[in-house]
């Protein structure tokens, strides 16, 4: 029946639009001391142990520091969206916390020569969002009342074992294996309810629900050559392989009181199904990065790109077809991802004041791989971030201290569906959207010690 179509149509519409973690950007977040002060744009001149991320080749070509701790001490993160038009309110969220921390410790042992062993621990995309926003008033001579909820709950999380063998002085190589644990749980709820000129109540409500853990593995290679004053880095990642995984669906759709034909008869209807014990994959994409830095007196220029290539349409979760409880329809509720290519790059300054003080600044894209041409209900996060970072280290005792400050915002028009269940003069529901302006704000406090 229409209704049934229309009603899947809206929930791929209501969706559409979510501010749902940054997981289809890959330069969020930075790793390392120095590093982060340098907002990750290190390729190619990485000096510190973040270098088992950056560029494993340039591991055996630094220092021997032996631990390093690096944690954003706290993240405040704004998300606003402004609709155009009043047929929603306006809504949003802001936090503050702690944010995702960097661990990482070299292995050191007689027999290991001119090998160079570390371990390291990364959060690689991290969220956990709330939205919410009701509006109660007049549309179109109905009362309205329209209630949205959007859940979000991401953790991506690395361990990695990183070998670099140097060649001299001046030239190392080195891989990184890592492991991934990926754990997802979304949850979009929107229930909308209208009366008419003779009281008659309509309502459809629509409830989603995708739960997924996957681990996988990757491998990260590297060069690194350093030739005074210049330094160059060259990586490349590999696609992921999804070891194991298990997950769920939900979908609960239903609608009473509602009449599309103008016959005077309810035209309800009901679409739910669970399923648990799913199999889960999750795929990342190829990436070759490049990155090179400039030394000129006291100040040193630092560059870095990198492309990462297309994951075509796949399914994360793929539950049975089911059959719906009215009109005997068969539904699909696959979760499903794609991710378009993207090509990030950055510049980085440092400025060295005398042997025990330097201050950094950097600037780097962050551009979304949302697939914009494919029809996916994983990632929808198609805002292109900029991050900006500034900051200072010092030297006390061998022990050497970085704090700096880290801002990302981001800005997008956007559409957001608004949906009127009754019907029009041709027997049909429609379902407008209208315009809205989502904008981002976010700032991290940054502290790292290495001893």
């Amino acid at each position: 029946m229409k209704q049934i179509q229309i009603v899947i149509i809206f929930v791929v519409l209501i969706f559409s639009f979510d501010c749902r973690s940054q997981d289809t950007q890959y330069w969020t977040q930075t790793y390392g001391t120095t590093s982060t002060l340098l907002g990750g744009i290190v390729i190619g001149s990485v000096s510190d142990l973040g270098a088992t991320y950056y560029n494993p080749g340039n591991l055996s070509l630094t220092d021997d520091p032996n631990f390093l701790f690096t944690a954003r001490v706290f993240e405040y993160l704004s998300i606003q969206v402004d609709p155009v038009e009043s047929k929603i309110n306006n809504f949003g969220t802001t936090s503050f916390r702690p944010s995702p921390a960097f661990v990482v410790g070299n292995i050191t042992a007689d027999w290991l020569g001119k090998h160079r062993v570390a371990i390291s621990f990364l959060t690689r995309q991290t969220m956990d969002l709330g939205l919410k926003t009701r509006f109660d008033g007049r549309a179109d001579n109905n009362s309205l009342s329209n209630e949205f909820v959007s859940e979000e709950d991401l953790n991506d999380l690395w361990g990695g074992i990183t070998w670099s063998y140097p060649f001299g002085k001046k030239l190392g190589i080195g891989i990184t294996q890592y492991v991934g644990t990926r754990s997802y749980r979304s949850r979009h709820e929107v229930n909308i309810k209208t009366s008419d000129s003779l009281d008659r109540v309509s309502a459809i409500s629509a409830i989603t629900d995708y739960e997924y853990l996957n681990f996988r593995i990757l491998w990260k290679f590297g060069i690194g050559f350093t030739l005074e004053p210049i330094r160059f880095g060259l990586t490349i990642t590999s696609p992921s392989i999804s070891l194991f995984g298990t997950g769920s669906t939900d979908i609960n759709l239903s609608g009473a009181g509602l009449e599309y034909d103008n016959n005077n008869d309810r035209d309800d209807f009901l679409i739910s199904n669970f399923q648990e014990d799913l199999p889960s994959t999750f795929n990342s994409p190829f990436s070759i990065g490049f990155g090179a830095y400039y030394k000129f007196g006291r100040f040193k220029i630092h560059i870095a790109t990198e492309y990462y290539n297309k994951v075509n349409k796949y399914s994360i979760l793929s539950p049975e077809p089911f059959q719906s409880q009215t009109d005997d329809l068969q539904i699909s509720n696959d979760l499903t991802a794609a991710f378009d290519a993207v090509l990030n790059y950055g510049i980085g300054l440092e400025l060295f004041i005398n042997p025990k003080f330097t201050l950094y600044s950097a600037f780097n894209t962050d551009y979304s791989a949302f697939a914009k041409n494919e029809e996916t209900n994983s990632s929808v996060s198609r805002w292109n971030i900029y991050h900006v970072t500034a900051g200072a280290a010092f030297t006390i005792n061998k022990i050497e201290i970085t704090s700096g400050i880290a801002t990302s915002f981001a800005n997008d028009n956007i559409e957001f569906p608004y949906i009127r269940p009754t019907a029009n003069d041709k027997g049909d529901i429609n379902f407008p959207k209208q315009s809205a302006k989502l904008s981002s704000f976010r700032i991290k406090l940054i502290f790292g010690i290495t001893f």
